[in-house]
Protein backbone atom coordinates (compact mmCIF):
# COMPACT_ATOMS: atom_id res chain seq x y z
CA UNK A 1 0.00 0.00 0.00
CA UNK A 2 2.60 2.33 0.79
CA UNK A 3 4.59 1.56 -2.49
CA UNK A 4 1.19 2.33 -4.22
CA UNK A 5 0.92 5.78 -2.86
CA UNK A 6 4.69 6.35 -3.52
CA UNK A 7 4.63 5.90 -6.85
CA UNK A 8 1.13 7.93 -7.60
CA UNK A 9 2.99 10.70 -5.86
CA UNK A 10 6.13 10.40 -7.92
CA UNK A 11 3.72 10.16 -11.08
CA UNK A 12 2.02 13.28 -9.95
CA UNK A 13 5.42 14.90 -9.46
CA UNK A 14 6.45 13.94 -12.59
CA UNK A 15 3.37 15.16 -14.65
CA UNK A 16 3.55 18.52 -13.18
CA UNK A 17 7.03 19.48 -13.85
CA UNK A 18 5.87 18.26 -17.62
CA UNK A 19 3.28 20.87 -17.82
CA UNK A 20 5.35 23.48 -16.63
CA UNK A 21 7.88 22.25 -18.94
CA UNK A 22 5.37 22.60 -21.61
CA UNK A 23 3.81 25.95 -20.17
CA UNK A 24 7.33 27.19 -20.89
CA UNK A 25 8.30 26.09 -24.27
CA UNK A 26 4.60 27.94 -25.57
CA UNK A 27 5.37 31.28 -24.11
CA UNK A 28 5.88 34.09 -27.51
CA UNK A 29 8.40 36.57 -27.29
CA UNK A 30 7.25 40.30 -28.12
CA UNK A 31 8.27 41.58 -31.50
CA UNK A 32 11.07 44.11 -30.73
CA UNK A 33 10.82 47.61 -33.09
CA UNK A 34 12.90 50.13 -33.37
CA UNK A 35 10.74 53.69 -31.91
CA UNK A 36 11.78 57.32 -32.32
CA UNK A 37 10.74 60.87 -30.70
CA UNK A 38 10.00 63.83 -32.58
CA UNK A 39 12.88 65.35 -32.92
CA UNK A 40 13.80 69.50 -32.79
CA UNK A 41 15.74 70.33 -35.93
CA UNK A 42 16.39 73.04 -38.97
CA UNK A 43 15.35 72.61 -42.23
CA UNK A 44 17.56 73.64 -45.05
CA UNK A 45 14.78 74.05 -47.23
CA UNK A 46 15.15 74.41 -50.99
CA UNK A 47 12.30 75.60 -53.58
CA UNK A 48 12.54 74.15 -57.25
CA UNK A 49 10.38 76.54 -60.06
CA UNK A 50 10.73 76.62 -64.06
CA UNK A 51 10.17 79.94 -66.33
CA UNK A 52 11.39 80.82 -69.52
CA UNK A 53 14.30 83.59 -69.99
CA UNK A 54 12.98 87.18 -70.55
CA UNK A 55 14.72 90.63 -71.19
CA UNK A 56 15.36 92.41 -68.17
CA UNK A 57 14.16 95.60 -69.81
CA UNK A 58 12.14 95.03 -73.04
CA UNK A 59 12.22 98.18 -75.42
CA UNK A 60 9.51 98.26 -78.10
CA UNK A 61 10.57 100.05 -80.96
CA UNK A 62 7.82 101.73 -83.13
CA UNK A 63 6.89 104.70 -85.24
CA UNK A 64 4.18 107.23 -85.07
CA UNK A 65 4.41 107.71 -88.84
CA UNK A 66 1.65 105.16 -89.87
CA UNK A 67 1.54 103.97 -93.59
CA UNK A 68 4.65 104.72 -95.12
CA UNK A 69 6.57 102.02 -96.70
CA UNK A 70 10.32 100.67 -95.10
CA UNK A 71 12.96 101.08 -97.57
CA UNK A 72 15.23 99.47 -96.23
CA UNK A 73 16.01 96.91 -92.55
CA UNK A 74 19.68 97.10 -91.18
CA UNK A 75 19.74 94.64 -88.33
CA UNK A 76 18.45 91.07 -87.72
CA UNK A 77 17.03 89.58 -84.52
CA UNK A 78 20.18 89.16 -81.95
CA UNK A 79 22.17 92.30 -83.43
CA UNK A 80 24.48 94.03 -80.53
CA UNK A 81 23.21 97.92 -81.06
CA UNK A 82 23.87 101.08 -79.84
CA UNK A 83 22.18 104.15 -78.98
CA UNK A 84 21.49 106.30 -82.01
CA UNK A 85 22.05 103.70 -84.54
CA UNK A 86 20.09 103.29 -87.53
CA UNK A 87 17.60 100.20 -87.51
CA UNK A 88 15.71 100.73 -90.67
CA UNK A 89 15.26 103.66 -92.57
CA UNK A 90 11.12 104.51 -94.46
CA UNK A 91 9.78 106.16 -97.02
CA UNK A 92 10.39 110.09 -96.94
CA UNK A 93 10.28 111.81 -100.47
CA UNK A 94 7.52 113.72 -99.38
CA UNK A 95 9.04 114.93 -96.30
CA UNK A 96 12.60 115.21 -97.79
CA UNK A 97 10.81 117.45 -100.51
CA UNK A 98 8.90 119.52 -97.95
CA UNK A 99 12.02 119.88 -95.94
CA UNK A 100 14.11 121.46 -99.43
CA UNK A 101 10.97 123.78 -99.65
CA UNK A 102 11.01 125.20 -96.50
CA UNK A 103 14.61 125.36 -96.59
CA UNK A 104 14.14 127.30 -99.35
CA UNK A 105 11.87 129.42 -98.42
CA UNK A 106 14.04 130.00 -95.23
CA UNK A 107 17.35 131.58 -97.16
CA UNK A 108 14.44 133.67 -99.31
CA UNK A 109 13.37 135.11 -95.72
CA UNK A 110 16.91 135.46 -94.72
CA UNK A 111 17.59 137.48 -97.77
CA UNK A 112 14.54 139.62 -97.27
CA UNK A 113 16.21 140.21 -93.78
CA UNK A 114 19.40 141.39 -95.12
CA UNK A 115 17.24 144.15 -97.55
CA UNK A 116 15.32 145.20 -94.83
CA UNK A 117 17.97 146.40 -92.36
CA UNK A 118 20.21 148.01 -95.94
CA UNK A 119 16.91 149.97 -96.27
CA UNK A 120 16.65 150.78 -92.38
CA UNK A 121 20.66 151.63 -91.95
CA UNK A 122 19.79 154.46 -94.83
CA UNK A 123 16.92 155.34 -93.83
CA UNK A 124 18.18 156.41 -90.63
CA UNK A 125 21.54 157.75 -92.23
CA UNK A 126 19.01 160.11 -94.46
CA UNK A 127 17.28 161.39 -90.97
CA UNK A 128 20.10 162.39 -89.53
CA UNK A 129 21.25 164.32 -92.74
CA UNK A 130 17.71 165.65 -92.59
CA UNK A 131 17.76 166.82 -89.37
CA UNK A 132 21.26 168.85 -89.72
CA UNK A 133 19.05 170.35 -92.68
CA UNK A 134 15.87 170.90 -90.77
CA UNK A 135 18.18 172.48 -88.10
CA UNK A 136 19.65 174.70 -90.47
CA UNK A 137 16.44 175.55 -91.89
CA UNK A 138 17.60 174.08 -95.06
CA UNK A 139 13.99 171.86 -95.54
CA UNK A 140 10.72 171.49 -94.66
CA UNK A 141 9.16 169.87 -91.48
CA UNK A 142 6.81 168.21 -93.49
CA UNK A 143 9.91 166.88 -95.63
CA UNK A 144 11.76 165.52 -92.31
CA UNK A 145 8.78 164.37 -90.85
CA UNK A 146 8.48 162.11 -94.62
CA UNK A 147 11.95 160.85 -93.51
CA UNK A 148 10.74 159.84 -89.92
CA UNK A 149 7.93 157.54 -91.51
CA UNK A 150 10.74 155.95 -93.66
CA UNK A 151 12.23 154.93 -91.14
CA UNK A 152 9.98 153.58 -88.97
CA UNK A 153 8.26 152.01 -92.08
CA UNK A 154 12.03 150.36 -92.59
CA UNK A 155 11.89 149.24 -88.85
CA UNK A 156 8.68 147.53 -89.22
CA UNK A 157 9.94 145.79 -92.67
CA UNK A 158 12.93 144.67 -90.59
CA UNK A 159 10.47 143.53 -87.60
CA UNK A 160 7.79 141.51 -89.68
CA UNK A 161 11.03 139.61 -91.56
CA UNK A 162 12.60 138.51 -88.17
CA UNK A 163 8.80 136.96 -87.71
CA UNK A 164 8.68 135.41 -91.06
CA UNK A 165 12.03 134.19 -90.70
CA UNK A 166 11.54 132.39 -86.95
CA UNK A 167 7.87 131.03 -88.58
CA UNK A 168 9.69 129.20 -91.75
CA UNK A 169 12.70 127.99 -89.39
CA UNK A 170 9.72 126.20 -87.14
CA UNK A 171 8.36 124.94 -90.73
CA UNK A 172 11.84 123.60 -90.96
CA UNK A 173 12.73 122.13 -87.74
CA UNK A 174 9.14 120.40 -87.98
CA UNK A 175 10.03 119.02 -91.27
CA UNK A 176 13.37 117.60 -90.33
CA UNK A 177 12.19 116.25 -87.20
CA UNK A 178 9.30 114.46 -89.64
CA UNK A 179 12.53 113.57 -91.79
CA UNK A 180 14.44 112.09 -88.71
CA UNK A 181 11.31 110.09 -87.78
CA UNK A 182 11.66 108.44 -91.20
CA UNK A 183 15.06 106.54 -89.87
CA UNK A 184 13.95 104.43 -87.50
CA UNK A 185 17.01 105.07 -84.56
CA UNK A 186 17.89 102.71 -81.50
CA UNK A 187 16.62 104.61 -78.24
CA UNK A 188 18.93 102.38 -75.88
CA UNK A 189 22.53 100.04 -76.37
CA UNK A 190 21.33 96.36 -76.25
CA UNK A 191 20.23 93.05 -78.05
CA UNK A 192 17.80 93.20 -80.53
CA UNK A 193 15.02 90.40 -79.60
CA UNK A 194 12.41 90.56 -81.85
CA UNK A 195 12.70 91.92 -85.76
CA UNK A 196 8.79 92.63 -87.19
CA UNK A 197 9.99 95.31 -89.87
CA UNK A 198 10.11 93.77 -93.00
CA UNK A 199 11.35 96.18 -96.25
CA UNK A 200 8.66 96.72 -98.79
CA UNK A 201 5.80 96.17 -95.75
CA UNK A 202 3.99 99.47 -94.39
CA UNK A 203 3.84 100.72 -90.81
CA UNK A 204 1.60 100.44 -88.38
CA UNK A 205 0.72 101.07 -84.10
CA UNK A 206 2.87 97.60 -83.96
CA UNK A 207 6.37 97.46 -82.88
CA UNK A 208 9.24 97.34 -85.41
CA UNK A 209 11.87 95.67 -83.40
CA UNK A 210 11.99 95.15 -79.44
CA UNK A 211 15.11 95.15 -77.72
CA UNK A 212 16.69 93.80 -74.36
CA UNK A 213 18.06 96.90 -73.27
CA UNK A 214 21.91 96.35 -72.04
CA UNK A 215 21.43 93.28 -73.39
CA UNK A 216 20.35 92.02 -69.90
CA UNK A 217 18.00 88.98 -69.20
CA UNK A 218 16.57 87.08 -66.45
CA UNK A 219 14.67 83.67 -65.56
CA UNK A 220 10.83 84.64 -65.32
CA UNK A 221 9.28 81.85 -62.95
CA UNK A 222 6.13 81.06 -61.99
CA UNK A 223 4.84 79.98 -58.50
CA UNK A 224 1.81 78.76 -57.18
CA UNK A 225 0.59 80.88 -54.10
CA UNK A 226 1.69 79.19 -51.32
CA UNK A 227 5.04 78.86 -53.30
CA UNK A 228 5.49 83.05 -53.93
CA UNK A 229 4.52 84.14 -50.46
CA UNK A 230 7.87 81.99 -49.43
CA UNK A 231 9.88 84.20 -52.14
CA UNK A 232 11.79 86.97 -51.07
CA UNK A 233 13.79 89.40 -52.72
CA UNK A 234 17.79 88.78 -52.58
CA UNK A 235 17.43 85.31 -51.99
CA UNK A 236 20.14 82.76 -53.64
CA UNK A 237 19.13 80.40 -57.05
CA UNK A 238 21.06 78.28 -58.63
CA UNK A 239 20.73 77.33 -62.17
CA UNK A 240 20.05 74.00 -63.51
CA UNK A 241 22.35 72.92 -66.29
CA UNK A 242 22.93 70.02 -68.33
CA UNK A 243 26.53 70.66 -67.88
CA UNK A 244 26.04 70.34 -64.03
CA UNK A 245 28.03 73.46 -63.84
CA UNK A 246 26.46 75.53 -60.94
CA UNK A 247 25.40 79.05 -61.98
CA UNK A 248 24.44 81.61 -58.96
CA UNK A 249 21.97 83.97 -58.98
CA UNK A 250 19.29 85.78 -57.16
CA UNK A 251 15.41 87.09 -56.81
CA UNK A 252 15.80 90.52 -58.45
CA UNK A 253 11.97 90.47 -57.90
CA UNK A 254 8.61 88.98 -57.05
CA UNK A 255 5.23 90.34 -58.89
CA UNK A 256 2.76 91.76 -56.47
CA UNK A 257 -0.28 90.47 -58.21
CA UNK A 258 -1.68 86.88 -58.89
CA UNK A 259 -3.25 85.45 -62.32
CA UNK A 260 -6.80 85.21 -61.23
CA UNK A 261 -7.05 82.76 -64.29
CA UNK A 262 -4.35 80.30 -63.73
CA UNK A 263 -3.42 81.35 -59.80
CA UNK A 264 0.01 81.54 -60.51
CA UNK A 265 2.97 84.61 -59.58
CA UNK A 266 5.79 85.64 -61.27
CA UNK A 267 9.16 86.26 -59.80
CA UNK A 268 12.21 87.00 -62.25
CA UNK A 269 15.56 85.63 -61.22
CA UNK A 270 19.15 87.46 -61.83
CA UNK A 271 22.28 85.79 -63.27
CA UNK A 272 25.34 87.67 -64.18
CA UNK A 273 26.14 87.27 -67.72
CA UNK A 274 23.73 84.90 -68.71
CA UNK A 275 23.53 83.70 -72.69
CA UNK A 276 20.53 81.85 -72.64
CA UNK A 277 18.28 82.38 -75.68
CA UNK A 278 14.84 84.12 -75.44
CA UNK A 279 12.11 82.11 -74.65
CA UNK A 280 13.86 79.12 -73.44
CA UNK A 281 12.78 77.15 -70.50
CA UNK A 282 15.16 76.48 -67.28
CA UNK A 283 14.69 75.38 -63.86
CA UNK A 284 16.34 77.02 -60.85
CA UNK A 285 16.68 75.92 -56.73
CA UNK A 286 16.16 79.03 -54.62
CA UNK A 287 17.60 78.52 -51.21
CA UNK A 288 14.71 79.57 -49.24
CA UNK A 289 15.30 80.94 -45.22
CA UNK A 290 16.09 77.89 -42.40
CA UNK A 291 12.79 76.58 -40.66
CA UNK A 292 12.90 75.94 -36.77
CA UNK A 293 11.22 72.54 -36.74
CA UNK A 294 10.02 71.16 -33.40
CA UNK A 295 7.76 68.05 -34.41
CA UNK A 296 10.27 66.16 -36.95
CA UNK A 297 9.79 62.21 -37.89
CA UNK A 298 11.49 60.20 -40.44
CA UNK A 299 10.14 59.91 -43.80
CA UNK A 300 10.11 56.28 -43.17
CA UNK A 301 7.66 56.24 -40.92
CA UNK A 302 5.49 57.92 -42.47
CA UNK A 303 2.43 55.87 -43.91
CA UNK A 304 0.28 57.22 -47.32
CA UNK A 305 -3.49 56.40 -47.19
CA UNK A 306 -5.39 55.57 -49.78
CA UNK A 307 -8.19 58.18 -48.34
CA UNK A 308 -5.31 60.58 -48.70
CA UNK A 309 -4.52 61.16 -44.78
CA UNK A 310 -1.26 60.15 -43.70
CA UNK A 311 -0.87 58.65 -40.34
CA UNK A 312 2.03 56.57 -37.74
CA UNK A 313 2.14 53.94 -35.80
CA UNK A 314 2.55 54.83 -32.14
CA UNK A 315 3.66 52.77 -29.44
CA UNK A 316 1.72 53.25 -26.49
CA UNK A 317 2.77 53.27 -22.54
CA UNK A 318 1.43 49.62 -22.57
CA UNK A 319 3.31 48.50 -25.37
CA UNK A 320 0.94 48.88 -27.80
CA UNK A 321 0.56 49.68 -31.20
CA UNK A 322 -1.81 52.13 -32.65
CA UNK A 323 -2.52 54.35 -35.82
CA UNK A 324 -2.14 57.89 -35.06
CA UNK A 325 -3.27 60.06 -38.19
CA UNK A 326 -1.15 63.17 -38.80
CA UNK A 327 -0.89 66.42 -40.92
CA UNK A 328 2.20 67.03 -42.37
CA UNK A 329 4.31 70.38 -43.34
CA UNK A 330 7.27 70.89 -45.11
CA UNK A 331 10.56 68.06 -45.72
CA UNK A 332 13.81 68.06 -45.76
CA UNK A 333 15.87 65.54 -47.38
CA UNK A 334 14.93 62.20 -45.14
CA UNK A 335 12.84 63.94 -42.16
CA UNK A 336 9.25 65.28 -42.01
CA UNK A 337 7.75 67.94 -40.34
CA UNK A 338 4.21 66.95 -38.85
CA UNK A 339 2.28 70.00 -37.93
CA UNK A 340 -0.16 68.10 -35.99
CA UNK A 341 -1.17 64.12 -33.93
CA UNK A 342 2.08 63.86 -32.23
CA UNK A 343 3.70 64.99 -28.82
CA UNK A 344 7.15 64.85 -28.26
CA UNK A 345 7.05 61.92 -26.16
CA UNK A 346 5.54 59.89 -28.50
CA UNK A 347 7.41 56.42 -29.27
CA UNK A 348 6.97 56.40 -33.40
CA UNK A 349 7.87 53.09 -35.30
CA UNK A 350 10.68 54.32 -37.45
CA UNK A 351 9.39 51.64 -40.36
CA UNK A 352 6.07 52.27 -41.46
CA UNK A 353 6.93 49.02 -43.35
CA UNK A 354 7.60 47.12 -40.55
CA UNK A 355 5.43 43.96 -39.66
CA UNK A 356 3.45 45.34 -37.03
CA UNK A 357 0.10 46.98 -37.23
CA UNK A 358 -2.33 49.10 -35.20
CA UNK A 359 -3.20 46.93 -31.97
CA UNK A 360 -0.17 44.30 -31.58
CA UNK A 361 1.98 44.48 -28.31
CA UNK A 362 5.36 45.15 -28.91
CA UNK A 363 8.46 45.83 -27.32
CA UNK A 364 9.63 49.10 -27.91
CA UNK A 365 13.79 49.95 -28.36
CA UNK A 366 14.02 53.48 -28.05
CA UNK A 367 17.18 54.88 -30.83
CA UNK A 368 18.05 58.10 -32.24
CA UNK A 369 16.35 59.36 -35.50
Amino acid sequence: MRKLVLLLILSNVFLTACQEQDDTHSEIPLMKVNVVHPQTMEFTRTLTLSGSWVAKEDVAIGTALQGLQILSVEVEAGSAVTKGQVLATLEHSNVQSQLLQNNAQLARAKANLVAQETTLNEAETNLKRYQALATADAISRQELEQQRAKVATAKANKQSAKAEIEQIQAQVNDSRHQRNKAEIISPANGIITKRNAETGALTDANALFHLAKNGEIELEVEANTNEIILLKQGLSAKLKTLTHKQKNGQVRLVFPEIDPKTRLGKARIAFVNSQMPIGSYSEVDIALPKQKVTHAVPLSAISFNVDGRTSVLVVNIEGKVERRFITLGSQYQDWVEVVSGLSVTDKIVKQAAAFVSDGDVVESQLIQG
